[in-house]
């Protein structure tokens, strides 16, 4: 007796299963399952060595590996939603700050610049901010003057104006000088 145990292989009573148990099968689309993309495989019926595979909607080749469908896993680039059109096309449709054939594109929230009086756009979001250098100047777009900057424009008109009564005061008495050193020589 030897102490080892010999090995005895198993004769199945079927010829489409092996194993210790005949609980394996031994056709090709159980064993190597070939079909990809959730192809359905089919043995050959006379031949267990033999398949077809079934692929499903959007997939073709003989193992299903070649996808043809208008919505692949990044065709929205990660920023959308693809969906199918009747005429096998798709369209994305984009999250919110995205745009673009494939959402391929951040909305700039700044293109259309309507900060005011130097003021400096910011995107944010789903939106914009305007940010108003110094503190002359602040609202949404730097529209609303400080109440420095208006003082300033009175006092500019005002010393304006004073220069202006100023030149006219000095011309008119040059001008009466003048009338009266003619007059009264």
């Amino acid at each position: 007796q030897s102490p080892f145990p010999v090995f005895k292989p198993t004769t199945c009573n079927y010829s489409s299963t092996i194993g210790t148990s005949c609980n394996i099968s031994n056709r090709l689309c159980d064993l190597e399952k070939p079909c990809r993309n959730d192809g359905s495989c089919i043995t050959n019926q006379n031949d267990i060595n033999d398949y077809n595979c079934l692929c499903s909607r959007g997939f073709n080749g003989t193992h299903c590996e070649f996808d043809h469908r208008p919505c692949k896993p990044q065709t929205c680039l990660g920023h959308g939603e693809c969906h199918e059109t009747l005429d096998l096309s798709f369209f994305c449709l984009c999250h919110d700050g995205w745009t673009g054939i494939h959402c391929q594109s951040r909305i700039d929230n700044c293109r259309h610049d309507t900060c005011e009086n130097d003021g400096v756009c910011r995107p944010i979001l789903l939106n914009y901010k305007c940010e108003c250098l110094g503190d002359s100047y602040s609202g949404r777009h730097c529209e609303i003057p400080s109440m420095k900057i208006t003082i300033l424009k009175i006092v500019s008109k005002s010393f304006a104006y004073i220069a202006i009564i100023a030149m006219i005061s000095v011309a008119m008495f040059i001008v009466i000088m003048d009338i009266l050193k003619y007059c009264f020589g």
